[in-house]
C-alpha cells in the first residue's frame, strides 16, 4: 500500500543577529514577514505568528544559516517545537543566488532562506546532542579564563616596569589562581569527553587546548575504544 506523501506547502527562512530574528513565511501565495526578539519568548512569538497566519509549526520546513553568529540556540530551540529545520550550506545558496541574479550580500537574507527553502528542500539539521552542546559550553567558559589570563600577564611587567610591586604581586597572585582554574576545567572537559566518548570535535578547539583536541579527536575516530 502506497503512503501519501505530504504536500508542503508553507516555507520559512530565519535570519540570526545578536538580539533579533527575522522570519519570513511563504504560504499560500503570501510572503510574510516578522521581526522578533532571539529569545525563548521570541521563539514562542513566532510560533504563535505561524498558528496565527494558519501554517503548524509541526513540521514546518524552516532555512537557517548556521553558519551564522547568534543560529545555533534557535535552531535548537525552533527543532524542539518540532519546526524541520534546515541548514542552507554556504556553496548552495551563492550558486542559488547568482542562479536568480541576486546580490551576493542576499545570501543571508530571510526573504532568500524562505525561496531557497520552498525552492530546493535543503537536507534536514540535526540538533547536536545534549552531551556535545555541554562540551562546547565547557570550552567557551575556559576560553573566558585564558583571555582573562592573557590580559593579566600583560599587565603583570608594566607593574613591574612602573615599580609597583604590590600590584605586580598581586596579580602574580590572580594568574595563579587563574592558572588553577584553567586547570580545573581543562581536567572537567576531559572527564565530560572520557564519559560521553565519540563526540565530534567542536569548532572551539581549532588551534586551541591541544591536549583535549588530542583526546577528543581519538575518541571520536575510534569510538572511544
Amino acid at each position: 500500500m502506497e503512503h501519501a506523501i505530504k504536500q508542503e506547502t508553507a516555507f520559512a527562512g530565519i535570519e540570526t543577529s545578536k538580539l533579533l530574528l527575522k522570519a519570513v513565511l511563504i504560504s499560500g501565495g503570501e510572503t510574510l514577514c516578522k521581526v522578533l526578539e532571539n529569545d525563548l519568548a521570541g521563539y514562542r512569538w513566532l510560533r504563535s505568528w505561524l498558528q496565527k497566519n494558519d501554517v503548524n509549526a509541526m513540521g514546518l520546513r524552516v532555512c537557517m544559516r548556521l553558519d551564522a553568529p547568534y543560529s545555533e540556540v534557535p535552531a535548537r530551540v525552533l527543532a524542539g517545537m518540532g519546526m524541520l529545520v534546515c541548514d542552507a550550506q554556504p556553496a548552495q545558496l551563492e550558486a542559488y543566488v547568482r542562479g536568480h541574479g541576486l546580490p551576493g550580500n542576499a545570501a543571508g537574507g530571510a526573504a532568500v532562506l524562505a525561496r531557497y527553502c520552498a525552492d530546493t528542500r535543503p537536507a534536514l539539521w540535526t540538533p547536536p546532542s545534549p552531551a556535545y552542546v555541554e562540551l562546547r559550553l565547557w570550552l567557551r567558559r575556559l576560553h573566558a579564563i585564558v583571555a582573562v589570563r592573557k590580559q593579566e600577564s600583560a599587565r603583570l611587567d608594566a607593574h613591574l616596569q612602573a615599580g609597583q610591586h604590590a600590584l605586580h604581586a598581586l596579580v602574580r597572585q590572580q594568574i595563579a589562581c587563574l592558572d588553577a582554574q584553567i586547570r580545573q576545567h581543562e581536567s572537567a572537559i576531559l572527564a565530560h569527553v572520557r564519559r560521553h566518548p565519540g563526540l565530534p570535535k567542536p569548532p572551539e578547539l581549532a588551534g586551541n587546548y591541544q591536549r583535549i583536541a588530542r583526546y577528543t579527536f581519538a575518541a571520536s575516530q575510534t569510538g572511544g575504544q
